[in-house]
């Protein structure tokens, strides 16, 4: 009776264990991330690797070997003429995030919070010995500004990638002292039709989940739920609306200095759309994540597979080095998805800062 007794407990314990492990393995499985659309894109040869159509890359030499503006070509005075057409209500939306210490940002040691630090030359010392202000004499102040570069909403110039010691045309890569190819200064303006997919919404999940793939079939079905078109030059944004991630709580339900949920792996757009966009000559892709396209935070248990495994994200060499396109990071696209704005023009005029390899920007949507 006690042999029966103890196999019995033993074999209850058995069962138990053993779904456990059977419990664990399905739980493992469920959160071992799988993307499909990687594993296709595998064997596939990344597209800066391929001959370009006027030179040995993607759009060099398209425009003359001088060229520093790249796909800003594409954009004609008569496109410019269009996108003004859809000027209907004049409404306007600022799309770039608030510059101060604690803005947005991917944190690591040198893109530390903004400081801004008033001046203090004798403007801010009119006042007599007894305190009191002479009407006649003004008050004034002013300010320095410490920032990297890549803080906050910004643009990804030129310079920012270089692949085989040279950036976008062929031109030289950036050095310390001094960078006047592909800088922020070559930009000058970007004016055209900007388009807005709101891909959170159409999804259903808003912010879209961690590390979710969007999708190049997720953009076309994003415009067609919004009547929207893709034209070629046109300067598309993507909402993903992980931008309210950054001031979510921590798991105590206190204030989360550290922004730990929105330093998760963020949704972004796949490398699957790149192709999409070389056909329909997109100018610029911006998006209110960190980085604009899927991978970022790379995700430790999980190895990239697309164009031969290649290590970080594939829009930032196929846009800024192949085809001489734009990336616009970190931006404030949800007034313009509250009001389903989804077709506006697009103003953009950067900081003309000569050596600059990124700059802060505040873009214009105007319906």
């Amino acid at each position: 009776m006690q042999r029966s007794f103890t196999s019995l407990i033993v074999g209850v314990v058995s069962l138990g264990l053993g779904a456990l492990w059977l419990l664990g393995g399905a739980s493992a499985q469920q959160q071992a991330p799988q993307y499909p659309l990687d594993d296709k894109l595998a064997k596939e040869p990344a597209p800066w690797t391929v001959k370009g159509k006027w030179g040995t890359r993607g759009n060099w030499g398209r425009w003359g070997e001088e060229d520093k503006r790249g796909m800003l070509n594409v954009i004609t005075p008569e496109m410019v003429v269009k996108a003004m057409g859809l000027v209907k209500q004049g409404k306007v939306y600022a799309l770039g995030e608030e510059l101060h210490n604690d803005v947005p940002r991917i944190i690591t040691p040198t893109r530390i919070g903004i400081q801004i630090i008033q001046e203090r030359d004798g403007y801010d010392r009119t006042a007599g010995k007894s305190g009191e202000f002479d009407p006649k004499r003004g008050q004034g102040a002013a300010s320095f500004t410490f920032m990297h570069n890549h803080t906050g909403s910004h643009l990804d110039t030129f310079s920012h990638i270089y692949r085989e010691n040279s950036i976008y045309n062929n031109a030289p890569p950036p050095r310390p002292d001094g960078t006047v190819h592909g800088d922020a200064a070559s930009v000058k303006y970007m004016v055209g039709r900007g388009v807005l997919l709101d891909v959170a919404k159409y999804k259903g999940t808003d912010p879209l989940p961690s590390g979710y793939w969007i999708s190049l079939e997720d953009l076309q079905n994003t415009a067609k739920a919004q009547k929207v078109e893709f034209q070629k030059g046109d300067i598309l944004l993507v909402r993903t609306g992980w931008r309210k991630m950054w001031d979510e709580p921590g798991p105590d339900g206190k204030a989360d200095p550290a922004h730990t949920k929105w330093h998760q792996a963020q949704p972004g757009v796949g490398a699957d759309c790149l192709a999409f966009f070389n056909e329909m000559e997109i100018v610029t892709v911006g998006a209110d994540n960190a980085a604009v396209e899927w991978g970022f935070a790379i995700d430790p248990q999980y190895t990239r597979k697309a164009f031969g495994g290649y290590t970080t994200g594939p829009l930032h060499p196929e846009f800024l080095w192949n085809r001489g396109a734009y990336i616009i990071e970190i931006l404030n696209l949800d007034e313009l998805a509250k009001d389903q704005a989804y077709e506006f023009l697009f103003v953009l005029g950067p900081l003309l800062l000569r050596g600059g390899i990124g700059v802060p920007v505040n873009p214009i949507a105007i319906r």
